[in-house]
């Protein structure tokens, strides 16, 4: 890590959490079951019953997460977790080199490195969602 990388944010990741990024298809990481996945709602019309296919896309869930900024860039310090409980820490890195570190080690079964971005992203805002009601909360 650079001497001016910033730190933006520190987020231990704890609950599972589920983001819409198709007109039926969701992101989830479930930090439990030590994977993450995403899930797909069909129906082939309205009488006939909804299903959901799932698909585990990594073989580990993150559980910390720090965002740097290093000029107009940004770097992730990562912590996973596999399903055989190793802890895999990556050092402060861009989505490529996460990708990279992770599909080395067998943990990426869908080879989409825009989820990775998407994961980052869901993890990031609901942790300031969830600032901002405590924010709201201290105010009352």
């Amino acid at each position: 890590m650079d001497n001016e990388d910033k730190l933006i944010t520190n987020i231990n990741l704890e609950e599972s959490l589920i983001r819409k990024i198709g007109d039926n298809t969701f992101l989830k990481i479930i930090p439990s079951e030590k994977i993450v996945e995403t899930s797909t709602i069909e129906q082939e019309n309205i009488t006939k019953p909804i299903s959901q296919v799932d698909k585990v896309i990594i073989k580990a869930a993150p559980v910390e997460l720090n965002l740097y900024k290093s000029g107009s860039n940004f770097k992730y310090e990562t912590k996973w977790i596999t399903q055989d409980d190793e802890t895999i820490e990556i050092p402060a890195s861009d989505l490529r080199t996460i990708y990279n570190t992770l599909d080395e080690k067998d943990l990426v079964v869908a080879d989409e490195k825009l989820n990775l971005s998407n994961i980052f992203s869901m993890i990031i805002k609901q942790d300031t969602l969830k600032r901002k009601i405590e924010n709201i909360k201290e105010e009352m």
